[in-house]
C-alpha cells in the first residue's frame, strides 16, 4: 500500500498490501477501521488513510466531533453520580454538552494506591483526567486515573478549578503528539514523489506543523496548567483569567495554521495581553 494521501468513506474496503511489503508482518488496526478475518479492512470512519511502517500501525485520520471510546485513550470526563463501587462519568465529545455525552464507569479504587479510606471523594460535577482501561461496543467504557505502566498518577486524576473548552478530535490528537508521526509520513511521501520526478526534496517545514507549536510557544511565555483529552476537550488553569482565555483562543484558532503561523499567532496574542 503506498503512502500517497488517500481519502476513504465508511463501508469502503481497503486494498491489500503490496508485494514488496513483508507478507508476514502483522499490522495493528487503529481508529476508523474494522478488521474482518482473515485480512479484510473495512472503513468505519471517513478520513485520510495513514500507515506507520515502523510501528506496523494503520488507521484513519479525521477531524470529526463525535468521539468513540478507544482503549488507552486519555480523556477528560465529568462525574455524574456515585454508586457503591463506581463513579458514573460522562465523556463529552468536542463541542457537545455533558447531558448529551456517552457514559463511562470509574471504579472508586482506580486511583494510585487507593483504598476505601484514602480514595478521592469525587462529587457531581467533578472533572477527571482519566485513561480508558476497557472499551467494548457492548458496554460502557471503564476508566482509571493512573498510568498503567508505572502505577503512578502521571498527571491523571481530578482536575480542580480551571476552564474546559472544546476542539476537534483531529486537533486534540495533534496536541497530544500524533501529528509528529503523521508529519513524518508526509515528508516520506513527498520525498518519494520528488524522486519519481527526478527532483531533490528539501523539508523546509513551512507547510506542515508538528501539531504542538502553539503549546510550545505558549509555554515559553505564559504560566498555566493544561490537560488535553482525545475526546476533544481541553482543560486549562492559571492564576490569571486573561491568561486562561489567551491560551484557549490561541489553541482554538491554530487548528488550520502552519507551525510558523501558530507561533506568530501566539506572539501577537501575548503582545495584546501586555506580557
Amino acid at each position: 500500500m503506498s503512502l500517497a494521501v488517500q481519502i476513504y468513506f465508511p463501508g469502503e474496503t481497503l486494498p491489500t498490501l503490496e508485494e514488496d511489503e513483508k507478507k508476514n508482518t502483522t499490522f495493528k488496526v487503529g481508529p476508523g477501521l474494522t478488521h474482518i478475518l482473515p485480512s479484510t479492512l473495512i472503513v468505519n470512519r471517513a478520513g485520510e488513510l495513514n500507515i506507520d511502517q515502523r510501528k506496523h500501525t494503520i488507521w484513519m485520520e479525521s477531524s470529526g466531533k463525535r468521539y468513540v471510546a478507544s482503549q488507552n485513550d486519555a480523556i477528560i470526563a465529568t462525574v455524574l453520580r456515585s454508586t457503591t463501587d463506581y463513579y458514573i462519568c460522562a465523556i463529552p465529545s468536542s463541542n457537545s454538552t455533558v447531558s448529551s455525552a456517552g457514559q463511562a464507569v470509574l471504579p472508586h479504587l482506580a486511583f494510585p494506591q487507593a483504598t476505601k479510606k484514602t480514595r478521592p471523594m469525587l462529587h457531581q460535577g467533578s472533572v477527571v483526567y482519566a485513561r480508558i482501561s476497557l472499551a467494548n461496543k457492548h458496554m460502557d467504557p471503564e476508566l482509571e486515573c493512573y498510568d498503567a505502566d508505572s502505577g503512578k498518577a502521571e498527571g491523571f486524576g481530578e482536575l480542580k478549578g480551571g476552564f474546559i473548552f472544546g476542539i476537534s478530535l483531529g486537533m486534540a490528537r495533534r496536541l497530544l503528539g500524533d501529528a509528529k508521526k503523521t508529519r513524518l509520513l508526509r515528508v516520506k511521501q513527498r520525498k518519494a514523489e520528488a524522486e519519481k520526478r527526478g527532483e531533490d526534496y528539501q523539508d523546509t517545514g513551512i507547510d506542515m506543523s508538528s501539531g504542538k507549536e502553539v503549546l510550545e510557544e505558549l509555554g515559553e511565555n505564559l504560566s498555566f496548567e493544561l490537560a488535553v483529552g482525545r475526546n476533544g476537550k481541553v482543560w486549562v488553569n492559571s492564576t490569571d483569567p486573561k491568561t486562561t482565555l489567551c491560551v484557549m483562543r490561541c489553541i482554538q484558532q491554530s487548528e488550520f495554521l502552519t507551525g510558523k503561523e501558530q507561533r506568530q499567532l501566539v506572539r501577537e496574542a501575548i503582545k495584546a495581553l501586555g506580557q
